[in-house]
């Protein structure tokens, strides 16, 4: 459970599903920077919605074993796609781009 109310980029909504060795499901905050890179593998929650929250605990621990599996894996391919390196050339192009 990543529930910001506001951030940047979360790291950890990154460094958890990568380390984890249950296929656990990310319930992600719809304010936190990591939200639109993974949010096609996360479960978005409105992070004051208390309820929906819970809901959406409960969804993933409830969840089928394949699709834990098959989901978890899905959040790591999104995760090693965008890293450090990733990250580094899309400032890098941006710079290019202002003409700097």
């Amino acid at each position: 459970l990543v529930n910001s109310i506001a951030d940047g980029m979360n790291l950890v909504a990154k460094e958890g599903p990568l380390v984890n060795q249950r296929h656990g499901q990310l319930v992600l905050s719809e304010r936190t920077g990591a939200r639109e890179q993974l949010e096609s593998a996360a479960i978005v929650i409105a992070p004051c919605d208390i309820h929906a929250t819970a809901k959406a605990m409960q969804e993933a621990l409830a969840m089928a074993p394949l699709l834990r599996q098959e989901r978890a894996t899905a959040l790591r391919q999104l995760i090693e796609q965008h890293d450090v390196a990733w990250w580094l050339r899309q400032q890098i192009n941006t710079v290019m781009q202002l003409g700097i």
